[in-house]
């Protein structure tokens, strides 16, 4: 898949974990997902982010921060001790 092409092959997920998160995720409002064809002439559907998605977009970028952080403060604490 393309996740796993952008991520080396670090993000391996399969239909059943992608498709019903996409669903979520349009029913939220943070994407639009259309139906066009690929260069190959198949039909395949094509998400973009909205507004609103890219705002929420934000917001879980700096939460994700937040916490990482935390984490590694932990994580050196903990090798200090």
């Amino acid at each position: 898949t393309r996740l796993q092409q952008i991520s080396d092959g670090l993000l391996n997920l399969n239909q059943g974990t992608l498709y019903p998160a996409l669903v979520r995720l349009e029913q939220y409002g943070w994407i639009k997902g259309r139906w066009s064809k690929t260069e190959s002439g198949r039909e395949a559907r094509f998400y973009a982010i909205t507004v609103v998605g890219q705002k929420a977009l934000r917001a879980e970028t700096e939460h994700w921060r937040r916490t990482s952080q935390l984490i590694e403060r932990l994580l050196v604490e903990r090798a200090r001790a």
